[in-house]
């Protein structure tokens, strides 16, 4: 998957078979770390979201559908993520940065080889990767600008609680004295 054209973001989806009676240790693992607020992808210096999500093989039946659903043979594991770079870039970032996280989560899949070996987690990666036909980036930057552009709104925020109340003239100078250089 390369690029879309006139964007700086990359989208990436990994779809991958769960191994058999292992579903509910996954999603446990993953309940827990939502729950304790854990962003692995953090780490990370190039994602701007990154999601698994737990697909289950008896797809739920409700009422207005507009046929009826097909089992899957297995369940799977979803995972969408974007990202500033190219694909290999963020696969390579995952198995160096977040390796023993990507160890835990894939590790409840099928035929995941582990991080150990770069080339067998680059090549179980390229295989278990869903062609992305439409995608719209939200924003063209990257993450590194996007926190840069968070820290001087705080900047600005914390200098309005500071200085909202000085006169016009006063303020200017303020205002100047703190982001001109």
């Amino acid at each position: 998957m390369r690029r879309p054209r006139g964007t700086r973001t990359t989208p990436l989806t990994v779809l991958t078979a769960i191994t058999p009676d292992e579903r509910q240790e996954l999603a446990d693992l993953l309940e827990r770390w939502q729950r304790a607020g854990q962003m692995p992808f953090r780490a990370t210096r190039s994602t701007h979201f990154a999601r698994w999500v737990i697909l289950d093989r008896n797809p739920p039946v409700f009422p207005g559908a507009p046929f009826p659903p097909r089992p899957l043979q297995m369940d799977y594991l979803l995972f969408t993520a974007t990202f500033n770079g190219s694909v290999a870039g963020f696969v390579e970032e995952l198995r160096s940065t977040i390796g023993s996280v990507a160890d835990e989560v894939w590790g409840h899949c099928v035929g995941y080889p582990g991080r150990a070996d770069a080339a067998a987690f680059r090549r179980y990666f390229q295989h278990n990767t869903v062609p992305v036909h439409l995608w719209f980036s939200a924003y063209d930057a990257t993450v590194e600008e996007i926190l840069t552009a968070l820290q001087v709104r705080q900047r600005h925020i914390q200098f309005a609680l500071e200085h909202g109340r000085k006169p016009d003239e006063e303020l200017a100078k303020e205002f100047k004295r703190e982001f001109e250089s």
